[in-house]
C-alpha cells in the first residue's frame, strides 16, 4: 500500500481530486487530499500574511502528524510550489515527487516568476480585498462544459501571497536525490518551458498529450493510471 498525498492548484481545494481519489483508494492505497489555508472550505482564513511558505509548512506538519513516511507527493498546478517547499522541510517522509502540469521552481523563484504573464491576469475579486485574486474562468485552463460546471462553482478566491511569495531553500539537494517525475499536460502550452527545463534537472518527463491544465482532473484515470505506474 502507497501513500497518496495530493495537493491542488489555485483556487481549488482538496475536492479537485474527488474523481481521482477513488481509483486510488479502490487499488488498495491510501490518499490523503489536503486543502491549503486560505482555499476552498480554508477561505475563511485567508488573509495577507498567508502565502506559500504557510502552505509548505501545513502539508509537512500533516505528513508529520498523519506519521507518513513514505509519501508519494503530488502536486497540481500552485500544488507545484508548495511540494517543492515540503520536500525541503521532511525529507525523510516522502518517498517520491510528482509534478502535475504543475510548477517546479529553484530556490528564489516564486509563481510570478516562473510565469510572469500571471502577475497581470491575476486580478482582486469584484469587491473583494486588493491582497487576494479572484479564479480565472476554468474554460480558459482548458476544461470543457462538464469540467467547468463541476469546478466554477467551487472555485474560491485566494491570497496573492501563495503566488507571489518566493520559495525558500533547501528543495534542489532533497529532489537530486529522489525518485522525481514531471507529467506534462502537452495540449496546452502554460508548462510548456518548465516541462523542457525540468529533464535538465534529471526529472522523469511524461508527456500526455491527451488532457488539458484541468482535464487531467476531470478526467481522473488519465492521471491514476500513470500514478500507479509508479509503484
Amino acid at each position: 500500500m502507497a501513500t497518496f498525498v495530493l495537493i491542488h492548484g489555485s483556487w481549488g481545494g482538496g475536492w479537485v481530486w474527488d474523481r481521482m481519489r477513488p481509483v486510488l483508494e479502490e487499488a488498495g492505497h491510501r490518499v490523503l487530499t489536503p486543502t491549503l489555508t486560505g482555499f476552498a472550505e480554508k477561505h475563511d482564513l485567508s488573509r495577507p500574511e498567508v502565502g506559500l511558505s504557510a502552505n509548505v509548512q501545513e502539508i509537512a506538519d500533516l505528513l508529520t502528524s498523519e506519521e507518513v513516511g513514505d509519501a508519494i507527493l503530488v502536486g497540481h498546478s500552485y500544488g507545484g510550489m508548495v511540494i517543492t517547499g515540503v520536500a525541503a522541510l521532511v525529507p525523510d517522509r516522502i518517498d517520491q515527487i510528482v509534478y502535475v502540469d504543475a510548477f517546479a521552481p529553484t530556490t528564489g523563484e516564486s509563481a510570478f516568476t516562473v510565469l510572469p504573464w500571471l502577475d497581470d491576469a491575476f486580478v482582486a475579486p469584484e469587491g473583494g480585498p486588493d491582497w487576494e485574486v479572484a479564479p480565472l474562468d476554468p474554460r480558459a485552463l482548458g476544461a470543457d462544459e462538464d469540467g467547468a460546471t463541476w469546478m466554477e462553482g467551487r472555485l474560491t478566491p485566494m491570497p496573492r501571497l501563495t503566488h507571489a511569495e518566493p520559495l525558500g531553500p533547501g528543495s534542489e539537494d532533497v529532489l537530486d536525490s529522489k525518485q522525481v517525475t514531471y507529467i506534462h499536460c502537452a495540449a496546452q502550452e502554460f508548462f510548456n518551458d518548465t516541462a523542457a527545463a525540468v529533464t535538465k534537472r534529471g526529472f522523469r518527463l511524461v508527456t500526455l498529450t491527451e488532457v488539458t491544465h484541468v482535464e487531467v482532473l476531470v478526467q481522473p484515470q488519465v492521471l491514476a493510471r500513470e500514478l500507479l505506474l509508479l509503484l
